[in-house]
């Protein structure tokens, strides 16, 4: 579980329920069915027009195991993984093929494999390793768009619901007693502003911008894969290995001589 966009989530949704606490009116009054109907029942409708629905239902599973899942496998280790398999290249290319089926990075298996073969050259490996890369960069972005594109659409229709309400309130101006209905009125309107404005800026947005950035490590740590398997296909001595992939790191974080060893 990633503790960090966990916790983000439980302390937006405290936030929320907090401040509606501290308004000093009941919780009772936010669950408008007006708002969330329209807020939520529109986001999906327009959703459902920029994206198929098959990859709209897709982006549950993207958010529980990318934003919320389990990190990837650190830089660090992937590093001291190809460490390991230098020394087992020493006895061949099929010591290293022995290795492949334990390796739990599926990238880094892809590109330990295309060495182990040894049927490409270099040039080879790079082109297609480079290809697959920009297929999975071109897959994370294209989901972290889709969340921030439906990000655009909750606050539209929490004013659409703001605005239906508005026009009844004014349709009844004129009776006797429609001064009393203004100010409770309108503040049920606005309750479908809230809904979008936080559906908007506490979930979709977020969720977004976690998926870019996360893409940009992520793509990192492939290109440092693919010199890491150019590397191993040149057979290059493991201290000339370790500074090369040490180079893809901030100096505190680079893989020691001694972790190495």
């Amino acid at each position: 579980m990633n503790l960090s966009s966990l916790f983000g989530v439980l302390l937006g949704l405290g936030i929320v329920v907090a401040s509606l606490h501290e308004s000093g009116m009941e919780m009772a009054f936010f669950l408008n069915f007006h708002g969330v109907v329209i807020v939520i029942g529109g986001t999906l409708a327009a959703a459902s027009i920029c994206f198929p629905v098959t990859k709209l239902l897709a982006l549950t599973k993207v958010f529980f195991l990318r934003v919320l899942g389990i990190n990837h496998a650190s830089h660090q280790h992937i590093i001291e993984q190809f460490l390991e398999l230098n020394k087992k290249a020493v006895a061949g290319l099929s010591a290293i093929s022995e290795v492949v089926p334990t390796l739990k990075h599926e990238f880094l298996k892809e590109a330990v494999s295309l060495v182990s073969n040894g049927v490409l050259s270099e040039k080879e490996i790079r082109q297609v390793l480079e290809t697959r890369l920009k297929t999975i960069e071109a897959r994370y972005m294209y989901e972290a768009n889709m969340f921030r594109v439906i990000g655009k659409f909750p606050p539209a229709f929490g004013l659409l619901a703001t605005t239906l309400g508005m026009i009844a309130l004014l349709q009844k101006l004129g009776q006797p007693g429609a001064e009393k209905m203004i100010g409770p009125a309108m503040s049920i309107g606005l309750v479908g502003t809230l809904y979008g404005i936080t559906l908007a800026n506490m979930v979709f947005i977020p969720i977004a911008e976690n998926l870019a950035e996360r893409t940009k490590d992520e793509i990192m740590l492939r290109r440092m894969i693919i010199e890491g398997a150019l590397l191993l296909k040149q057979s290059t001595n493991p201290i000339a290995m370790r500074e090369s992939l040490n180079s893809f790191l901030l100096p505190k974080d680079r893989v020691v001589k001694k972790a190495a060893a």
